[in-house]
């Protein structure tokens, strides 16, 4: 799931279990759905509206390891974000992304970790799909294991289409005791409480992001010919509570419901932002691990 670009972060995975119980492969699912209600919306000599928002999000690795300190990363990624949008209000019905998953981590030495990982594919509003809807995000995050309770994470995410087409990303994931973590890793900084063994709960923030290629027609449909053929930086930001529970070694599901504070669509390009203030959203998750 974005600030123009935010890195996602969350696919650096626990990379001290991995390297700690090897497997020749390993498979990663990540399913989620969110809904978030009417905010109010506007922008820049444009009229003002409520627009709600539908979002989904599927993910798929597939892992097979080289050797020792190699694994390599395959898969797909679809995610689709859904606007109920007045016709007045310049903001795209549909973003989506369809895209494949290329990358490896690799084991540098004892306490270091890297992932490298790309996403080719189509990122826009899926209507008269052409060469400008294609992109290829680039993220580059390393680990930096320094003790079994503390992790550090920096990253780097690279997307040619960005307003920010470079931007660095720093993180810890801190173990306090048994029951209290600190993870502080985009995009879902939080605060954990770990109940029991099946039981997590947690309180944060969570950041939704995203840079696609609207429609030829996409301004003069909304009264702005300046937005045809225009790329947006979609960004969003969330607070929240919910909780995790573990089904079983290998599945657990997640809920989650809170307040969005602020949304942006930025069409940097005619330098033109539309935004939308303060709406309830809830959320479900399943994670898979294999």
């Amino acid at each position: 799931m974005k600030k123009g670009c935010v890195a996602i972060l969350a696919a650096l995975v626990p990379w001290a279990a991995l390297a700690a119980n090897p497997m020749s492969v390993s498979e990663e699912l990540d399913a989620v759905y969110s809904y978030v209600g009417d905010a109010h919306t506007r922008g820049a000599n444009l009229k003002s509206g409520e627009v709600d928002e539908q979002s989904a999000d599927v993910k798929y690795v597939v892992s097979p390891q080289v050797n020792r300190d190699l694994l390599l990363r395959f898969g797909f990624e679809w995610q689709r974000f859904s606007f109920d949008v007045p016709d007045h209000v310049a903001v795209p019905r549909v973003l989506q992304q369809a895209s494949g998953v290329l990358g490896f981590d690799y084991q540098i030495a004892d306490e270091w970790l890297m992932r490298v990982e790309t996403e080719p594919g189509i990122y826009g509003d899926f209507e008269n799909i052409n060469w400008r809807d294609f992109d290829s995000p680039l993220i580059i995050g390393c680990i930096y294991l320094a003790s079994a309770d503390v992790q550090w994470f920096l990253g780097l995410r690279v997307d040619v289409r960005c307003e920010y087409p470079v931007l660095p990303v720093a993180g810890v994931r801190w173990k306090l005791s048994d029951e209290w973590t600190l993870n502080f890793m985009l995009p879902s900084p939080r605060v954990e409480y770990q109940v029991n063994d099946r039981l997590t709960l947690y309180t944060g923030a969570g950041i939704e992001a995203g840079t696609f290629a609207t429609g030829e027609t996409f301004g003069s449909d909304h009264g702005e010919r300046k937005l045809n053929g225009t790329i947006v930086d979609f960004l969003e930001f969330r607070l929240n509570a919910g909780f995790s529970w573990k089904l079983n070694p290998h599945v657990t599901v997640e809920a989650e419901a809170g307040y969005m504070p602020y949304r942006e669509f930025d069409f940097f390009e005619p330098d033109l932002d539309v935004r939308s203030y303060n709406a309830p959203y809830g959320q479900i998750a399943c994670h898979a691990r294999f």
